[in-house]
């Protein structure tokens, strides 16, 4: 499956880490993704195994936002 940057994805076997943000993507089969809960990571998609969500609740995703990376990240 392919990953483009703004994807959101759950990572399978850690739940913990909530839900993330494809932030980029390189020919190395490697993709960076900025998760709620565990901040950003560099994942191998040879291991890393990704599912692709939806957000239902716009709501939510700012205030998740808010409290993860400040109140700068509503604003445009």
């Amino acid at each position: 499956m392919d990953y483009f940057q703004g994807d959101r994805v759950r990572i399978l076997g850690k739940p913990e880490w909530g839900p993330g943000i494809i932030q980029a993507h390189s020919k190395n089969g490697k993709v960076n993704v900025r998760f709620f809960e565990a901040g950003r990571k560099t994942l191998d998609l040879r291991h890393a195994k990704l599912i692709k969500v939806v957000f239902r609740d716009p709501e939510w995703i700012a205030a998740q936002a808010a409290r993860v990376w400040g109140n700068g990240a509503n604003k445009h």
